[in-house]
């Protein structure tokens, strides 16, 4: 993916991770067309790499990201017809639903505000790495919005009342509150916030690539279903997994 430094988003490569970065800093890395379409190349090119083994995701200045960017919401022409309206919405939330399908390990390094729908793109990674100055909300009802495909992945995350706290408040929570919720894995200076999210990449990005793969697509799985079904269905995988592998 070719990159300059006007692009909407920056790739670059550390060692066997991908870094990628929302670069719309002027407008807190709010997500118009060309950054979703941008973002969603970038991350098929790692994917698409073998010699990739993560992913970083963070922003330029001083935002994860702000979100949808309602400017280009509010000065487009929607589709006619319901099904193109329809296939609108499916691409406009690929970008949340697509980190836990990927085949690698995707890291959100935090580095500033992470706001509704960037909120939601953060906390739908693998592991989030947050900076000590991070702050997290959802304020969609603040703007007349109800946040409701944002609620999806907050829902599995936190309890109920957490949730409802934070979508109907539209409050700000600060990386602390953020990590007592189950919102964030890790807090880290600043300064060092890029450091140890690479870092941290590097180290899954040397793991068994199968392992990792198969260790998310069974987590999501399982997710969805009652103890007994999960545990069988875990049990099935890992029995199928050691016969492979048992294998010449």
């Amino acid at each position: 993916m070719a990159d300059n430094a006007e692009a909407a988003v920056l790739c670059r490569t550390d060692g066997r991770v991908r870094v990628i970065t929302l670069n719309r800093p002027k407008v807190r890395n709010a997500m118009n067309s060309e950054l979703r379409r941008l973002f969603h190349q970038a991350v098929d090119d790692a994917v698409a790499d073998p010699e990739i083994g993560a992913i970083v995701l963070t922003g330029s200045g001083p935002a994860f990201s702000s979100g949808q960017d309602l400017k280009e919401a509010g000065s487009g022409t929607p589709p006619e017809d319901l099904w193109g309206r329809y296939l609108q919405a499916i691409d406009h939330d690929r970008i949340y639903e697509q980190m836990s399908r990927l085949p690698k390990p995707v890291i959100a390094a935090v580095n500033g505000f992470a706001v509704g729908g960037g909120c939601a793109l953060a906390v739908s990674c693998d592991v989030v790495i947050a900076a000590d100055t991070a702050r997290f909300g959802y304020p969609e009802t603040n703007h007349g919005i109800a946040p409701v495909t944002v609620a999806v992945g907050l829902s599995r995350l936190v309890g109920r009342l957490q949730a409802l706290d934070l979508l109907l408040s539209g409050r700000f929570i600060d990386a602390a509150e953020a990590h007592a919720m189950g919102m964030v894995t890790r807090i880290v200076p600043a300064d060092d916030l890029m450091k140890e999210a690479i870092g941290y990449a590097q180290a899954l990005a040397e793991k068994s690539p199968t392992a990792i793969r198969l260790t998310k697509r069974v987590f999501r799985a399982v997710q969805e279903l009652d103890y007994d079904h999960a545990f069988e269905y875990a049990r099935d995988i890992s029995l199928m997994t050691r016969e492979a592998m048992s294998r010449p």
